[in-house]
């Protein structure tokens, strides 16, 4: 990577780090995933157990979890935005600890001991997504659960916009551009080459890489997201 690729890659991160929260707090389709999400965690595990997020960004699932009582690890290869998650976290929001990692590619504090793992859109960017995926089978105990919620398409704004009014009304689709537009460009700038998996292909990665699916639903925004809900399987040989 240049020094100017570099660069920008820091400004993109210190961006997405202070305005994020402005986009997705109170937006009603990002808060109904984030309680999804929370939904198959409790039914994985009780408060309590251990939770891993991986590609955990500024930490938003890993304070919500904390405050319903998880004991939560969140891991970001990104030190940007594990500074900034570190700096929302409060009292209230429990037991909850945040660290620069990329779980593909170290070794994670704890590996093989946690109940369940959450994957936030991470599939879709990650240079080694088979790599990431046995890190987050490697990462639970036999028999833990994972989360894992991966876009289905890209996030294109008029097709997007379209798709949310006709199921929920016209309201609902502009509503929907607070997210899409900070969105699109987020993408436009960054260095990657997007991964939109088709529902096989996702559930041939997951099976891959040890796991037993339980549930997969479509989900955010007229199905933009995939929803997969697995289980670890016995030891892989």
């Amino acid at each position: 990577m240049t020094a100017w690729r570099a660069g920008l890659e820091r400004l993109i991160a210190r961006s997405y780090a202070r305005g994020y929260d402005r986009v997705v707090e109170g937006f009603a389709p990002y808060e109904a995933l984030r309680a999804e999400v929370a939904d198959y965690v409790q039914r994985s595990a009780p408060p309590g157990a251990t939770v891993i997020d991986v590609a955990c960004g500024i930490g938003n699932v890993c304070l919500h979890l904390g405050a319903l009582g998880y004991a939560v690890r969140g891991f970001d290869q990104v030190a940007t935005l594990v500074d900034a998650a570190r700096a929302k976290h409060r009292a209230d929001n429990g037991d909850v600890q945040f660290d620069t990692l990329d779980v593909a590619h170290g070794d994670i504090p704890g590996a093989g001991t946690f109940d369940v793992l959450v994957s936030m859109n991470t599939l879709y960017w990650h240079p080694d997504p088979d790599g990431l995926l046995r890190a987050c089978h490697a990462a639970l105990r036999p028999g833990g659960h994972a989360v894992i919620v991966n876009y289905a398409r890209r996030a294109r704004v008029a097709r997007t916009v379209r798709e949310v009014a006709a199921q929920n009304g016209l309201p609902a689709g502009l509503a929907a551009l607070r997210w899409l537009m900070p969105t699109a460009a987020f993408e436009l700038l960054r260095d990657f080459e997007p991964r939109y998996p088709s529902r096989p292909a996702l559930r041939a990665m997951i099976e891959a890489a040890g796991f037993e699916i339980l549930d997969e639903r479509d989900t955010f925004l007229a199905g933009l997201c995939r929803l997969v809900w697995a289980r670890r399987s016995e030891e892989r040989s």
